[in-house]
This record gives structure tokens, C-alpha cells and sequence, in this order.
């Protein structure tokens, strides 16, 4: 039997190319269906990332979570606004895509903040590649919590972001 070795280095290149292609087809799709498809593809590859690092729980995870439930709601959620809804969204898109510019700059501010008040605080050595999942939580917060806090703040974020978008107005 022949086994098929794919180099690493291809295999980046590739899921590089998916990711980067499926996040600007999202960026730049005229309808959020389509838009929410190439969401789901470079989510796809960012999962490729994490199997290519040796790191099959976190690709399922990010395949469970990031294209099972956010772009499965994204969908859901195109299909249920009414149309008329969607174009009064696209009236004031511009005025609220500044203000998540400004909100970019100050989440890229913060981010910094905390990278640099971090120092040098990030483990030398990685963890052990047979960690069990109920000790995920301790070694997250003992030895990556600059990390952890970056991820927080990018989730507060994505929730800020989710509710001006929700906002209605009455």
C-alpha cells in the first residue's frame, strides 16, 4: 500500500491560500450568504492550522463551535431578517463601519497594552503533548494568561460588535 506524504510546507501554503482567500471572499461578498460561506471556509482552514500543529481537539473545537454554531447563526439569521430590514441596515453601515474602525484601533490599543505590561511572562517550554482536557483550564490560566486575556478581549469585542448590530431602533 502507498502512503500519500504531503510535506508540511505544502500543506501551509495551502491552508494559508484558503484561509486568506475565504476571509477576503467574506470581506468583500455583495450578499451575506455568500459572505457567510467564505466565513465558514477560512474557518476551515484556520482548523487546517490547528491539525497541521498536532492539535486535533482545538481543530474540532474551532470546527464545532466557529462553523457549526456562529456561521450555522449567522445563516439562520440572514434568512429571518426581512429584506427591508437588510437595506435599512445597509443605510447606516457607513456610519457605524467608522466606528468599528475607531473600536479596531482601541481593542489593537489594548491588546498592546496588555502584551506590553506582560513582558516576558510567557512559558519557555510547552506543555506536555498528552494533556488531559480537565487540566486545559489550570495550565491556561497558570501559564498562558496573556493569551487568555487577548482572547477575552477579542470575544468582548465580537460581542460588542454582534449587539450594534442587533440594535434596533425605535
Amino acid at each position: 500500500m502507498v502512503s500519500l506524504v504531503i510535506p508540511s510546507d505544502i500543506s501551509f501554503v495551502v491552508l494559508t491560500a484558503v484561509t486568506i482567500i475565504g476571509a477576503i471572499m467574506a470581506l468583500q461578498a455583495r450578499e451575506l450568504i455568500y459572505g457567510a460561506i467564505a466565513l465558514a471556509i477560512s474557518f476551515i482552514g484556520i482548523a487546517g492550522f490547528f491539525a497541521l500543529l498536532d492539535a486535533p481537539y482545538l481543530a474540532m473545537l474551532q470546527i464545532a463551535i466557529y462553523v457549526g454554531a456562529v456561521v450555522v447563526l449567522i445563516l439562520f439569521t440572514i434568512m429571518l431578517v426581512r429584506r427591508e430590514r437588510a437595506e435599512e441596515m445597509d443605510k447606516r453601515a457607513d456610519a457605524e463601519g467608522s466606528m468599528g474602525l475607531w473600536l479596531a484601533g482601541l481593542l489593537a490599543l489594548a491588546i498592546s497594552g496588555v502584551v506590553a505590561l506582560a513582558g516576558t511572562s510567557l512559558p519557555t517550554d510547552a506543555p506536555a503533548a498528552t494533556l488531559p482536557v480537565s487540566d486545559l483550564g489550570p495550565v491556561l490560566m497558570l501559564q498562558y494568561p496573556v493569551p487568555l486575556i487577548i482572547l477575552a478581549l477579542l470575544l468582548s469585542a465580537g460581542l460588542l460588535g454582534a449587539l450594534v448590530l442587533a440594535k434596533v431602533e425605535r
